[in-house]
């Protein structure tokens, strides 16, 4: 019976048996994921008048719902590929949802990329603004 129990010891004990760990973020193991969405406001925590496409002078709010992701991320707004401001947003929770905006008074062909803080891409959304 002792010789069962020392075993059984052994084997709760045994580095094979336990758990991993690492000091890594969730974000950086690659298991963040980003859902982006462009539109007209947010309400409810959700996009409202999501579009690909809006009239200048119309004020365009990006939304972002963060999954098990970094405790802040960027909005990089770009216009044209040239990046023109830039947003840094706190994540909460594992499920967060969070947004900025802009007041469209250039037209051209937009972006916004979702960033976590080295820089590294979590996603994008894209649309146009025309006179």
């Amino acid at each position: 019976m002792n010789k069962l129990l020392a075993v059984c010891l052994i084997a709760i004990a045994s580095p094979a048996y336990a758990d991993k760990k690492t000091d890594e973020p969730a974000a950086s193991q690659g298991s963040a994921s980003v859902d982006v969405k462009a539109g007209t406001g947010v309400e409810k925590r959700e996009i409202v008048g999501e579009a690909t496409s809006f009239s200048k002078g119309t004020t365009v709010w990006v939304w972002s719902r963060i999954t098990d992701g970094p405790s802040s991320i960027k909005h990089v707004w770009k216009r044209d590929g040239q990046p023109v401001w830039t947003a840094t947003l706190p994540v909460k929770s594992k499920k967060w949802s969070t947004q900025s905006r802009r007041a469209m008074t250039k037209p051209g062909a937009w972006e916004v990329e979702v960033t976590d803080g080295e820089g590294t891409s979590l996603g994008k959304i894209e649309f146009t603004v025309s006179e």
